[in-house]
């Protein structure tokens, strides 16, 4: 009883070192530790000390997404435009608390109460249709008080709102402060416009770099690697990993394909079974004889929907389009292959359908009906009795349609042309009014109850007529079976165990023929992993503290497969590697060497010689300025024709390294503006300043600012 009391006493201590113990089965040491460390706090970032919470950003996240609705931007997308638009926030503030200004709730007010956005809104406008700042505090009022899902989620749109309108006029705060001492002086307005307004006439002599072969100019690691020490602040890097990885996807064997192909064919014909309950053998109708196409593969089963309209010959798959136009109606084609699926086709019926139909309807709606307003209380029954009653008046009296139509139909648009729809195509229409206009002949009458109520459909007129097909189609997606599914994990843990063991991974993948894929500079906040696509597994698997080069895992794929992956490269953050930037690196050395070896054929005294010795035309540019320095035939090429603006006329300038070559020049001709004119651009030059400064403000802000990103331990 004591050893009980004590068990009793210590329970609680007992549930906690008891789950801790199930806890250890399922996470590693590493991640027991990491839940109890700074890494797993409330903490997701940080900007110049000011915290970030997880709680925060979250929040933030999900308003965005609830506010983009459909939006076609990734998860990741949002999540990086959440996280920039906390960080701009949290700079300015800091920013403008420095400089002493501070932007108070009743700016933020008078900023939001003359936002077009909201005075322009019907919500907040009174019975003059002028906009009552009354309407729209009562608004939020409300929606601080409606504690119901939907009105909590309105609330955190409106708290968004609000943020980005104070977020909107602490930049413009902060841009203006700045702007104030942004001051453009006359000299440099005045040489600004001469130096991009002097037009240059020059002749010249262009050998391209691409006159050199690439074969005589080899740039090794070494190379790279100096030149990256030279200019260090180009090439900055964040942490990055290089992985490579073979796919061992889920595919469809041979056999897979013959199974599936199999199982389609045993369903057209009858068949035998017996019944436990009646101890009888009886025959099974197969899809050839069956009454009910459509309840029979729904019943079945089909990877695909079933589309109950006809088809035209176009539509048809080119593989049955001859069987399925020459068949008769009860012909079942197939098997056949169509893109990722079997399938097996009946023809349900043919028939010569219009191409476009005219028609009138009229429109009665009841409780339920997607057309119903909310004041509507006809019930079900009733509105098919007024729909039959007007059938039967407009059936006696056809010319009745029009005035029927503009007092009983809820369809605004037609009932004020008498019911008219106008010329509408075979898929424009839901499917019970479709079948209507196309199956019937031209002047039919008749009531048709569709989602949106009942319709009195008058077919008004028919044309361009075409053979047409309903089809019934039983589908299966040619897909890996359990077997294979098998043989695919035997395959990737065989390779995974094999690496494990040391084995060489390019080597083995070659000699099991298998295709490497290597997918270079991942980030710790990645998603996407080269062919793999989203899997946020592998990115943090090789940025983990234990995963070392080399080091290999095999991921599961959902359902797609496998991918066995392998630590090939670590890049710490930093200068890049020479291996990393030496794609970076590459051409702008071979540019180098390649200037060199067309220097060298510049020896001779004049542009003439020198066109001589290289057996290449003397060509010209007139009039280019450095604004606009393209040379016809050319490209760009401002370095050239800034070296013909500051040269004397008549004098020889060899060696000039430009964009697309090496360039000897004399200049003909430079003419500059006049001094009055270049003066009229002093207030345009200062405007650009203050555009140029407000664009690159935040760049600049940044870059001064210590910035920790704690999100990829949380994602």
């Amino acid at each position: 009883m004591a050893i009980l009391s004590k068990i009793r006493d210590r329970s609680g201590f007992l549930i906690i070192v008891i789950g801790l113990a199930m806890f250890s089965f399922v996470v590693s040491p590493k991640d027991i530790i990491d839940f109890f460390s700074n890494k797993n706090s409330d903490i997701i970032g940080e900007v110049n000390g000011k915290e970030i919470t997880y709680k925060e950003f979250a929040t933030r996240v999900e308003n965005a997404k609830t506010q983009g609705g459909q939006s076609s931007y990734g998860t990741l997308t949002i999540e990086n435009m959440v996280w920039n638009q906390i960080v701009s926030e949290k700079i300015y503030e800091s920013k403008l608390e420095e400089a002493g200004v501070i932007v108070g709730e009743g700016e933020i007010w008078q900023a939001i109460i003359t936002s077009p956005q909201v005075t322009n809104s019907p919500q907040f406008k009174n019975a003059q249709g002028v906009f009552d700042e009354n309407l729209l505090k009562e608004y939020i009022a409300n929606l601080e008080a409606d504690k119901t899902a939907n009105g909590q989620a309105s609330l955190q749109g409106w708290l968004s709102y609000e943020k980005a309108v104070k977020q909107n006029l602490l930049t413009q705060a902060y841009n203006e402060l700045i702007n104030v001492g942004v001051t453009v002086q006359e000299q440099e307005a005045v040489n600004d416009y001469v130096l991009n307004n002097t037009k240059v006439s020059a002749d010249y002599v262009y050998l391209p770099f691409s006159s050199v072969d690439n074969t005589e100019v080899k740039v090794t690691k070494d190379e790279v690697a100096n030149y990256i020490k030279e200019h260090a602040s180009l090439y900055g890097t964040e942490e990055t990993r290089d992985v490579k990885l073979v796919k061992f996807s889920f595919q469809a064997s041979k056999e897979d394909e013959a199974e599936i192909k199999q199982s389609l064919a045993k369903l057209v014909e009858d068949k035998e079974e017996y019944n436990k309950i009646s101890k009888t053998t009886e025959v099974v109708k197969g899809f050839k004889n069956t009454t009910d196409a459509y309840l029979f593969a729904d019943e079945i089963g089909s990877d695909l929907p079933l589309e109950n309209r006809f088809q035209t010959e176009s539509e048809i798959p080119t593989v049955i389009k001859e069987e399925i136009t020459n068949g008769t109606k009860g012909a079942v084609v197939g098997p056949y292959k169509f893109s990722k699926y079997y399938k097996l086709t009946k023809i349900i019926d043919t028939q010569k359908l219009p191409d476009s139909v005219n028609a009138s309807h009229i429109l009665i709606n009841f409780v339920g009906a997607q057309s119903a307003q909310q004041n509507t209380t006809r019930t079900m029954a009733d509105a098919q009795k007024l729909a039959d009653s007007i059938l039967a008046v407009v059936k006696k009296s056809p010319r009745k349609f029009a005035d029927l139509a503009k007092n009983y139909s809820i369809d605004p648009g037609s009932a004020s042309k008498g019911g008219d729809l106008g010329w509408f195509a075979y898929r424009s229409m839901v499917p019970e009014f479709r079948d209507f206009c196309f199956e019937n002949n031209k002047g039919d009458i008749g009531v048709v109850r569709t989602n949106f109520g009942f319709h009195v459909i008058k077919i008004e007129n028919q044309k361009d007529f075409n053979q047409a097909y309903k089809l019934a189609t039983i589908s299966r997606k040619i897909e890996a079976s359990e077997t294979t599914e098998n043989k695919t994990f035997e395959q990737a843990e065989l390779f995974a165990n094999a690496l494990r063991n040391g084995e060489d991974f390019d080597a083995l993948a070659k000699e099991k023929g298998y295709s490497v894929s290597p997918v270079n500079g991942l980030k710790a906040l990645d998603v996407y992993v080269g062919s793999v696509g989203e899997n946020r597994r592998i990115v943090k698997w090789a940025f983990e503290e234990g995963t070392e080069i080399n080091a290999t895992q095999r991921f599961d794929l959902d359902e797609k497969g496998y991918a066995v992956v392998s630590l090939a490269g670590k890049q710490e953050k930093g200068v890049k590697s020479a291996t990393s930037a030496f794609s970076q690196v590459e051409p702008i050395l071979i540019k180098e060497k390649k200037a060199t070896i067309l220097k060298a054929k510049m020896e001779a005294g004049s542009i003439e010689a020198i066109a001589k010795a290289n057996n290449v035309e003397v060509a010209s540019f007139n009039n280019v300025t450095i604004g606009a320095p393209t040379i016809t035939g050319v490209g760009i090429e401002p370095a050239v024709v800034s070296v013909a603006s500051v040269t004397s006329p008549n004098n020889l300038v060899k060696e000039v390294v430009g964009n697309k070559g090496v360039f000897a020049i004399v200049t003909k001709t430079v003419n500059k503006p006049k001094e009055e004119e270049a003066k009229s651009n002093i207030e345009t030059a200062s405007s650009q300043l203050k555009s140029a400064v407000s664009r690159q403000l935040f760049t600049g802000l940044k870059e001064n600012v210590e910035i920790k990103d704690y999100r990829a331990s949380r994602y």
